[in-house]
């Protein structure tokens, strides 16, 4: 037993020295308690040498015993200097007092370390009378000043400093009680007692976790020796299912043995029930819960892990694409935090009052809380957590608050977080009580309030982009909208020149025949445009091989009846392009229309169509009112503005570039107030954009 007690003690203290080493806040305590855990991790691997009866390690095994003493007598002098802080004997002539003790104290109790150390040094030189009972005297006496600097040290300790070192109390305090009680056996019976000396190792291994809590919680010694939460709790399962299963094998074992004829029948069945009842014991939610709580209130400082619960509450809130379900699992996220077993979700609707849009493993309620009521009032004002269990007796932190009885009477509320948007509360969320009855402090509240700035946001983010999305679509149909009327104003225009002409030339049978043409390719038209209504979307005409020449002499007969009459000029001998006829013949007819809305009737148009090695360019110039660079730069091309008022859409510039673009080239335009336009527009002689696979002749 000996033997294995020492190596775990070498074990902890090298562990533990190790960690302060990567851990310490360059504070002198870390540094000392460092030492003091590097001598003890020493000491202790020294014992194990004597333990297996090799006797030269003797003399270092006494050297590394005095060693240990004085590195704890430094570490433990050196706390004065944090305990007399805020100490309740806060009178200045105390405390000098007290530093007085610790100058002399210090190496007072050094130096007779020092003295027995080298009397234990001297020992293979000469041999002094009884300088065995000297060296176990002296061991008592280390002992005894290591309890008095303990007792001094609590006695100083202000209360609020306690809670960080009552386990080196604890610890420092055991070491040196049993090291007392050795001694104090050897030296009424003039030996070491071998039992005694073995269970040394085993006080040690205790006394190191105890140490690592005053360190974890003392910044000032380390930075934070952490230990996760999970590792703690899965640590604490595995170890007590150990000895759990050991009891049970012992109990098995002894039924065996005294169990008579029915005896390893009787251990079998034993052993079966402790291995099924240690299953239903480490599967229960409720017994993991509790041992999480009891793990978190007396062996941490704070109550949650904050990084773990912000990377927890990150990765619930994740937006997936395929989870549609995004209010619960903003109750999820909320409910994970205080282990709550259901919980529902309240948002503020359109008119103003809160209504519970998602559940979490509880009903739906279709009650509605109006936005002036006591309850959203008080969560408006305060924006406290509300406790529902302590409504009554703690009537004057709720006063003013009010919940509706139908709220009370579903589910076990427990506590109502609200959801604070930008400048007014967004909602709330209703949790249940939990499994297992638990207490709500000031550090549970921040955790709860701090998670709903973050959900709030999350619901902020995701009912802006459901709203964008709509808008978005009706953006689509309204600007597919705009571009419909634009073609039924052609169309219409179209419709209008047969009526006014069908006076004329009704008896014409070309004019005849002509309308009725007309008249066929507007209805074909009026029909696409309600299909792509239907459809919500532009059909894509296909393209085709067309002459230039041929479709802007068309488009120039179709608007010779409105003055100034365009002139076509063809500068080029061929003009065939790739194209949407239809598509393109609106545009150049836009293009024609403007200029005679800006041009006289006295004035002209002139329509150029030219090449060059890669571009046809097609001209539009008219000597009009013109425009100024600031309009063409800013208004132009600019979609929905307009300067005809009501009669134009303020799309048809803006199409026609579009157009054009498509088709891989561009429009310029060159204006000058008073003086007209000119409107260029570059096609390729093979159209570099779009899909020339499907090309038919025209």
């Amino acid at each position: 037993m000996g033997l294995y007690g020492y190596v775990g003690a070498g074990l902890a203290y090298g562990f533990f020295a190790l960690l302060l080493l990567f851990s310490w806040r360059e504070s002198l305590q870390g540094r000392l308690l460092f030492i003091a855990m590097f001598v003890s991790a020493c000491w202790a691997l020294i014992s194990v040498q004597i333990a297996l009866h090799k006797e030269t390690y003797l003399l270092t095994y006494q050297v590394f015993e005095i060693l240990r003493y004085i590195a704890w007598y430094v570490f433990l002098f050196k706390l004065f200097d944090v305990a007399l802080d805020g100490s309740a004997t806060s009178h200045h002539d105390q405390k000098y007092s007290y530093q007085k003790f610790v100058r002399w104290a210090l190496p007072l109790s050094v130096g007779f370390a020092v003295v027995l150390l080298l009397n234990e040094m001297v020992v293979p030189v000469f041999m002094l009378p009884d300088q065995f009972i000297v060296g176990i005297a002296g061991n008592i006496i280390l002992a005894l000043i290591g309890l008095a600097i303990i007792e001094q040290l609590f006695r100083n300790t202000s209360p609020r400093y306690r809670w960080a070192t009552k386990y080196l109390f604890f610890g420092a305090g055991g070491i040196f009680a049993f090291d007392f009680y050795l001694y104090a056996d050897a030296l009424l019976f003039r030996s070491i007692d071998q039992e005694v000396w073995d269970a040394r190792g085993l006080v040690h291994v205790v006394a190191v976790p105890l140490l690592a809590i005053s360190s974890a919680r003392n910044k000032n010694w380390s930075l934070n020796i952490f230990v996760s939460r999970d590792i703690i709790l899965n640590t604490t399962a595995i170890l007590s299912g150990g000895f759990y299963l050991l009891a049970m094998a012992g109990a098995g074992y002894y039924l065996r043995e005294f169990g008579g004829d029915w005896g390893k029948v009787g251990q079998i069945m034993f052993l079966t029930l402790a291995v099924v009842f240690l299953f239903v014991v480490m599967t229960s939610s409720q017994i993991r819960a509790k041992t999480r709580v009891f793990l978190s209130k007396h062996f941490y400082k704070n109550k949650y892990d904050y990084r773990i619960e912000w990377l927890r509450l990150t990765e619930d809130l994740k937006v997936d694409a395929d989870n549609k379900d995004h209010n619960k699992t903003a109750i999820e996220a909320m409910a994970h935090i205080v282990d709550a077993r259901a919980g529902s979700l309240w948002l503020c609707d359109e008119t103003g009052d809160y209504k519970n849009v998602e559940v979490w493993q509880c009903p739906r309620l279709e009650n509605t809380i109006a936005s002036k009521s006591p309850l959203i009032a008080y969560m408006e004002k305060k924006g406290f957590v509300i406790n529902v269990k302590e409504l009554s007796s703690h009537a004057d932190e709720y006063k003013g608050l009010a919940l509706p009885d139908w709220l009370l009477k579903t589910g076990q509320p427990w506590l109502l977080v609200p959801l604070h948007g930008i400048n007014a509360l967004q909602g709330f969320v209703v949790l249940a009580s939990p499994l297992i009855e638990r207490t709500i402090n000031w550090e549970d509240r921040d955790l709860l309030k701090t998670a709903a700035k973050q959900i709030t946001s999350y619901l902020t983010v995701l009912t802006a982009s459901a709203q964008l999305a709509e808008a978005k679509q009706f953006e689509v149909f309204t600007r597919l909208s705009a571009y419909m009327v634009h073609d039924l104003k052609n169309i219409a225009a179209e419709l209008e020149l047969i009526a006014i002409n069908s006076k004329k030339y009704t008896a014409n049978p070309e004019f005849v025949e002509d309308a009725f043409g007309t008249v066929e390719n507007a209805a074909a038209d009026i029909n696409r445009l309600l299909a792509q209504l239907r459809n919500r979307r532009t059909d894509s005409e296909k393209k085709i091989l067309v002459d230039l020449v041929e479709l802007i002499t068309d488009v120039i007969e179709s608007k010779k009846h409105l003055l100034p009459a365009p002139q076509f000029k063809v500068l080029s001998e061929s003009g065939m392009v790739s194209l949407e006829k239809q598509r393109f013949a609106n545009v150049l007819a836009h293009l024609i229309d403007n200029a005679q809305q800006a041009t006289n009737e006295s004035g002209e148009i002139i329509i150029t169509l030219s090449s060059t090695e890669k571009m046809h360019i097609i001209g539009i110039k008219d000597n009009g009112h013109g425009m100024d660079d600031d309009f063409i730069r800013n208004r132009l091309f600019k979609p929905f503005d307009t300067t005809k008022g009501n009669a134009g859409m303020g799309i048809g510039m803006y199409e026609s570039r579009e157009f054009v673009r498509q088709l891989g080239g561009d429009i310029n335009v060159q204006s000058n107030p008073g003086k007209g336009s000119i409107i260029t527009l570059h096609i390729p002689l093979i159209s570099s954009h779009g899909n020339d696979v499907n090309v038919l002749p025209a």
